[in-house]
């Protein structure tokens, strides 16, 4: 079977920089794919076109190419041969473009057959995702296949982490939620204060952070109906105004033990 040229897919999102961001898409161009006395192979000619999508899912680790069939990440496959049995990402054919070949990865929402993110945010640098393009075309009766050499390391940032202000979950959604905490943020981005609700117990937490995203002082209503208030270490609890209440226990200065005010 002869053999392509096809050349290394570009990748564009936006903003641009050093890593995509999770909610939107990015754009998959491919230029001409070329025979090996360098025609361009034409639409008509097509047989199957796409980019196969690669990750290394931790530092160290082997690479994995999704397996669209299956719904699943598995051993890399690099090979045409392995690779035309695969269901790629799609490309069309748009003429007059200098990378007429064009499609889109959406990371945003997929899930794999269990159930968790297809694709995720990087932590510490991992995991990085890359895309090799695969190309089959017939001219004269014989069949060409091809395969590209990987792109650079793609990697995802959340937009939602580039925010002032967000809700966050401990799940992937808010539908089987059991805990939902509203952040606003300094110019930095650490935390400045956070609202926390939390399904077990039930508990609220109420908090404010210091310039480094610690907790400075908070305010926790507990699942038994205790109100707790924790002011930071050497501040005060401050009432202005009259302080009613039905009953006053307190640790007198240097005393060990707790006593009622009668």
């Amino acid at each position: 079977m002869a053999a392509l040229t096809v050349p290394v897919p570009q990748l564009q999102y936006d903003p641009p920089g050093a890593a995509a961001q999770l909610e939107k898409q990015v754009n998959v161009n491919l230029p001409d794919v070329t025979y090996a006395d360098g025609q361009a192979a034409t639409q008509d000619q097509l047989q199957k076109i796409g980019a196969f999508v690669y990750r290394v899912a931790t530092l160290g680790g082997s690479e994995e190419i999704w397996n669209d069939a299956e719904q699943a990440w598995q051993p890399a496959a690099t090979d045409a041969a392995a690779l035309a049995t695969l269901t790629p990402i799609a490309l069309a054919f748009k003429a007059g473009e200098a990378a007429p070949w064009q499609g889109m990865l959406v990371a945003a929402g997929q899930k794999d057959k269990q159930g968790a993110p297809r694709y995720a945010k990087a932590i510490n640098g991992q995991p990085v995702y890359r895309l090799r393009a695969f190309a089959q075309f017939t001219r004269d009766g014989a069949t060409a296949t091809g395969v590209s050499a990987p792109t650079a390391d793609l990697s995802f940032v959340s937009a939602i982490d580039n925010q002032r202000f967000g809700i966050s979950f401990d799940t992937e959604t808010a539908a089987d939620c059991t805990l939902a905490r509203l952040l606003i943020k300094h110019p930095g981005l650490q935390p400045a204060g956070f609202v926390e609700l939390r399904a077990a117990g039930p508990e609220i937490e109420i908090a404010n952070c210091d310039a480094g995203g610690q907790p400075i002082a908070r305010v926790l209503l507990t699942a038994s109906g205790d109100i707790e208030l924790h002011p930071a270490a050497g501040r005060k609890v401050i009432v202005q105004g009259d302080l009613e209440a039905e009953r006053v226990r307190y640790l007198p200065a240097g005393g060990a033990v707790k006593q009622d005010l009668i």
